[in-house]
């Protein structure tokens, strides 16, 4: 695992845990322990969030391809 990551992985996963706790019903020690579970959720959600920018940009300079020629 490369060093550099660790503590910024570690702020994240802290923020997420933080920003959980003021957003649900849920006290610090319950979202200690859904913290995994909300790092998932944020993870797929960031996940398909790029895949469908991705799609869009690829859409959009297939289209302007399909125009010039």
């Amino acid at each position: 695992m490369n060093r550099r990551l660790i503590i910024p992985m570690a702020v994240l996963v802290v923020v997420v845990w933080l920003v959980g706790t003021w957003v649900t019903k849920y006290s610090l020690e319950q979202m200690a322990f859904y913290a995994p579970i909300a790092m998932v959720v944020v993870g797929a959600t960031v996940g398909l969030v790029l895949l469908w920018v991705k799609i869009a940009l690829e859409s959009f300079r297939g289209r302007d391809r399909s125009h010039k020629t």
